[in-house]
């Protein structure tokens, strides 16, 4: 595995307590901002402030602000100079920047190459991030299985009539899947074609991608799609990408049908090894934990050119992710600015600014620092605020997620909403009500902390090269800040008591999958399993007697090692029908029943 180092950004607004000034700086208002009283409402959030932000995240220079890189050391030099020019205070300890592991797509060990023979022709070939370690060649002979998208039994779907075939053969599988609207999208994926050839008794597997113009995509964790602990135990096949197979022997291999696009195979290719990043801190990371704050926050990084989250596959182009989410950053720096200049003592709150790191890759920058604070400091977050995606506004309106999560956020927004300034940009707020979600807010969500996530909508250039500064809706932005402004201002006014609720909201049928679990994984757990963050109420999880905590290490009678294996499950599962679920719960296996349902709609 690649072991790539990225930083968080926490600033800090902090509240007016005479008895502790000396503990820490309070921030000053922004060059040429004229201090304000504080019974005076705060400035509006300055469009010229987020145009410049925008432009800046925005560019082609910034590469797509891939985490880990040089780019995205630009990135976060560039907030922590806002930061700074605002007179906000540095979140960890005496730095505005945290830094943390994690693990992006393979690499060969050092001293190790990877060779792909077919007929003992090398072929060239890349790396992908769902290799198993391997301690020998594997040659066999090879047998093309189409797209190699299984049925509900072994022997259906593209391995009808090939199962006897399959065993102890390596597998080629094309990519893609053929124009069927019916297909269950759990059984298409990469990884899903993988573990398919795996459970049929291959010992290896070649992604065809006769269409590919760029190679697949070598980003994201590193899922082992063998047994773990075993360096190289049949049937589990390890997986290179392009017209390859894993390491072979001399012994010669034979032809299986006319339709395959290989005669024959010999590979030899090394496995990747492997990296674990270090465990959290246990320390929390701002100094002043122990006072009430409210979170406010925006992931900073991108697609780069492109990883197996863009939505252009096969386009080897900068994802510059103008809305995604370069305008959330944007709205955040901009808020920033405007709340620096109520003075400390209309701030009975502090306020703190996060720029959340390797959100794309699973959330792991927010679910970082919510781990690092200790309990106590939990507690005192009153509310976290999220801004992902508002530079898309249409019809004046914005979604707002987690409105359910605490009572008090449906009466707070509802005066908040309204521009005594100019009435035309009030917003119309979409709500919903759930607090989960593919975004940081819902990290916090997920630790009993009230949020709010703004968001200005879906659109056809969502992860894909055409997400640019030219299409961003600048005013609607600013309005969607101005909103964060005004609500913010009023809970510093008014210090309401924000209470927490779960919210038991059906999930909406993500992808297509024919049933529901109810279940939210840790994406960001490195743990043999799959990792739970929750379970939402009312849900076949909970009624399992699931538990924030439980990693499902088997489903029926499928083993959970990662996330992989978890989704396969939901290409065998049927609504409705019961299956035997074992979780690890602080370390000991416990049995349970879980009967999914079938998905639905919000």
């Amino acid at each position: 595995m690649s072991s790539r180092a990225s930083w968080l950004l926490l600033a800090s607004l902090l509240a007016c307590r005479p008895e502790q000034s000396t503990q820490a700086p309070t921030s000053q208002p922004a060059a040429n901002d004229p201090p304000r009283s504080a019974s005076q409402d705060p400035p509006p959030v300055q469009p010229e402030r987020l145009r410049g932000h925008l432009a800046f995240l925005a560019d082609d220079a910034q590469e797509g602000r891939p985490p880990g890189t040089a780019a995205d050391q630009r990135v976060e030099e560039h907030i922590e100079q806002a930061f700074r020019q605002l007179g906000l205070g540095p979140g960890f300890g005496d730095s505005f920047r945290q830094s943390f592991e994690f693990t992006d797509g393979v690499a060969l060990r050092s001293g190790e190459q990877s060779v792909l023979q077919l007929g003992g022709r090398p072929v060239a070939h890349t790396l992908v991030p769902f290799a198993a370690a391997s301690a020998a060649p594997v040659g066999a002979r090879i047998v093309y299985v189409g797209h190699g998208i299984p049925g509900d039994t072994p022997d259906s779907g593209d391995y009808a009539k090939l199962l006897d075939k399959v065993k102890g053969a390596i597998v080629v599988a094309r990519s893609g899947a053929p124009a069927d609207p019916h297909l269950d999208p759990a059984k298409t994926r990469v990884q899903s074609k993988v573990i398919a050839a795996r459970d049929r008794g291959a010992v290896g597997f070649i992604l065809w991608e006769p269409d590919a113009t760029v190679p697949y995509p070598n980003h994201g964790e590193a899922n082992d799609l063998q047994r773990p602990r075993s360096p190289c135990p049949p049937p589990a096949p390890p997986t290179s990408s392009r017209p390859s197979a894993r390491r072979a022997p001399s012994p010669p291999t034979t032809r299986t049908a006319a339709s395959s696009p290989a005669p024959s195979s010999r590979a030899r290719c090394t496995a990747p090894s492997s990296a674990s990043p270090p465990p959290p801190p246990t320390s929390p990371p701002c100094s002043r934990d122990r006072f009430k704050r409210i979170v406010l926050g925006a992931h900073m990084d991108h697609l780069g050119r492109g990883s197996n989250s863009s939505l252009a596959p096969g386009v080897d182009a900068i994802h510059n992710g103008a809305d995604d989410n370069a305008s959330g950053v944007a709205a955040l720096l901009g808020v920033a600015a405007a709340l620096a200049q109520l003075p400390p003592e209309a701030r009975p709150f502090d306020l703190q600014f996060v720029a959340f790191a390797a959100e794309e890759m699973g959330l792991l920058g927010s679910k970082r620092v919510v781990e690092s604070l200790a309990p106590e400091a939990r507690k005192d977050i009153v509310a976290m605020l999220n801004f992902d995606m508002v530079g898309r506004v249409r019809d004046n309106t914005v979604v707002v997620v987690g409105t359910g999560t605490s009572s008090a956020w449906p009466g707070l927004l509802d005066r908040a909403k309204v521009d005594p300034r100019d009435a035309a940009r009030t917003l119309v707020i979409k709500p919903s009500e759930d607090g989960f979600g593919a975004s940081d807010q819902a990290s916090y969500y997920a630790a009993d902390i009230p949020v709010l996530h703004f968001f200005s909508g879906a659109h056809d250039d969502y992860h894909r090269p055409t997400d640019d500064f030219d299409k961003i809706n600048l005013d609607g932005a600013v309005a969607i800040a101005d909103l964060s402004v005004r609500l913010v201002a009023l809970m510093q006014r008014e210090r309401p008591v924000l209470d927490f609720k779960k919210i038991a909201a059906a999930a909406p049928r993500g992808g297509g999958f024919r049933v529901s679990l109810g279940t939210v994984p840790d994406y960001a757990a490195n743990v043999d399993g799959m990792k739970l963050t929750g379970v939402r109420p009312q849900s076949p999880a909970e009624a399992a007697g699931l538990k924030a905590g439980d990693i499902i290490v088997k489903i029926g009678k499928r083993e959970i090692h990662n996330i992989d294996d978890y989704m396969a499950c939901f290409g065998e599962l049927q609504p409705g029908v019961a299956v035997p679920v074992v979780v690890d719960r602080e370390g000991a296996k416990v049995e349970l029943t879980i009967t999914p349902a079938a998905p639905t709609r919000r």
